[in-house]
């Protein structure tokens, strides 16, 4: 892997940080909430601190990955979930696997 050059660390680290379909899911219906309650549609308060909810945050929660213009590189995802696992997904899907 190290020997790998890093333009193509980077495509395969942006190739593994596509959201996942349970993600979109519900990422669609939250942006159409949002724009709802812009436009005056009534809210409520919802307890999103379950088990369940951070489970699926931990798990389903989209990765970022930013190529900045000074050749650096920025990762970032929700604060409930760890970036190990972009990281370590990057090398199966060029094939290196050690």
């Amino acid at each position: 892997m190290l020997s790998t050059p890093p333009a193509i660390l980077l495509d395969a680290l942006e190739a593994s940080a596509v959201s996942v379909d349970e993600w979109r899911a519900v990422e669609l219906r939250a942006l159409e909430l949002i724009h709802e309650t812009k436009e005056g549609a009534p809210t409520s308060e919802v307890n999103v601190y379950t088990g369940k909810h951070i489970w699926f945050i931990e798990r389903h929660s989209p990765y970022h990955v930013r190529r900045l213009p000074s050749g650096g590189v920025m990762l970032a995802t929700h604060p409930y979930r760890t970036l190990w696992p972009l990281w370590s997904d990057a090398p199966f899907l060029l094939g290196i696997t050690s």
